[in-house]
């Protein structure tokens, strides 16, 4: 047994000292990309939002001298409801630990802050991901449901066509740009302003290497990329560019299941085993008034209270319970305008990116 000066041993001379814990809880998960800070918001005091697109424009007629000009009627519209969905998350507060686990940390505060963090997180994952259809009938639809609710995923895509299907294959540029032009990214009308491309980080290190140092290859030939860009932001940070529009990288974009998710019929499926694929994004982010893809909300603690997009409630006392309660609540949907707003190439591979 060692001895350690005048102890006996390591144990005794430990006994007469104490470890200092660090107030708080260092932040780990971090996650890049979220939707949540970018959207805009849309307010509701009520159960969903109705909105008409357009469907079918009336189309004029030439009409000769002295000639009867025909009465039609050919307009008609896409209506499309929205219903605001709740996330929730409820925690037992003990009154016990509340009083004696105080010494550093406030046991209540550090439930509360993660409480808050879960139900973010919550919805930054359905934001893309959920499936109110496929998935529950209790969460609201992400982006892979509504552009699929659009069309099924082309393969040989065409003009007009915003859900393309990669076909298990290395992303590429050209369709890419057939993409952007086919929500409009390069219309005058709508223009690259709140435009961004959603990307996992495995297809932004695609882009970097094919900016830095592998470039673009295309039957053994290397090939530049100008409109790639790297503009700094703060010394040490950056933002690509591709046309000029932002390429954001999203930790809430995962590894998927190959073949899923490309008909209406079908939920977009994180991956679980197999081949990984993954997903491009193409949003306009703006009012759906404006035809752009926003976040509505709703005020959990009705219009008499203001409005407040994540609720807290605290219960003082659990009734048979020496406890207390803590519930966090929100109120949320994602909402699209124009069809023109949101894009996609799906079963993409981890491969490099071709011209």
């Amino acid at each position: 047994m060692t001895v350690v000066g005048h102890w006996a041993n390591l144990v005794e001379a430990q006994k007469l000292v104490q470890s200092v814990l660090l107030q708080g809880v260092i932040q780990e998960i971090i996650e890049e990309g979220q939707l949540l800070p970018m959207l805009p918001v849309t307010q509701l005091l009520g159960k969903s939002h109705i909105y008409n697109r357009e469907k079918t424009l009336p189309t004029g007629q030439f009409v000769d001298i002295h000639e009867q000009i025909a009465w039609t009627a050919d307009v008609d519209y896409t209506q499309i409801e929205v219903e605001l969905k709740r996330v929730a998350v409820q925690r037992v507060v003990d009154k016990f630990m509340q009083q004696t686990y105080r010494n550093p940390n406030d046991y209540r505060a550090v439930l509360i802050g993660e409480a808050r963090k879960g139900v973010m997180r919550t919805i930054e994952d359905k934001l893309i991901y959920g499936d109110k259809d496929n998935t529950s009938a209790k969460e609201f639809d992400g982006l892979h449901a509504i552009v699929s609710d659009t069309q099924d995923a082309q393969s040989s895509p065409a003009d007009g066509d915003t859900n393309i299907d990669m076909g298990e294959t290395a992303l590429s540029l050209a369709t890419l740009r057939l993409l952007l032009d086919n929500c409009k990214v390069n219309s005058g009308q709508m223009g690259k302003q709140n435009v961004a491309i959603l990307v996992p980080h495995v297809l932004g290190r695609r882009f970097d290497a094919g900016y830095q140092e592998a470039g673009f290859v295309r039957s053994s030939v290397t090939v530049s990329l100008a409109t790639l860009q790297i503009n700094g932001v703060d010394i040490g940070g950056r933002i690509m560019t591709f046309d000029g529009i932002p390429i954001i990288r999203s930790d809430y974009l995962v590894a998927e299941q190959l073949n899923t998710g490309l008909t209406t019929a079908t939920a977009r499926a994180k991956r679980t085993s197999g081949t990984k694929g993954y997903s491009l994004l193409v949003v306009r982010l703006g009012q759906v008034s404006d035809g752009g893809l926003a976040l509505l909300v709703g005020s959990p603690e009705g219009e008499a209270q203001g409005f407040s997009f994540i609720a807290h409630s605290t219960f003082d006392k659990l009734q048979d319970y020496d406890a207390g309660g803590e519930r966090i609540v929100a109120y949320a949907a994602l909402e699209l305008g124009s069809t023109k707003s949101l894009g996609r190439i799906a079963d993409i591979t981890d491969a490099a990116i071709v011209p």
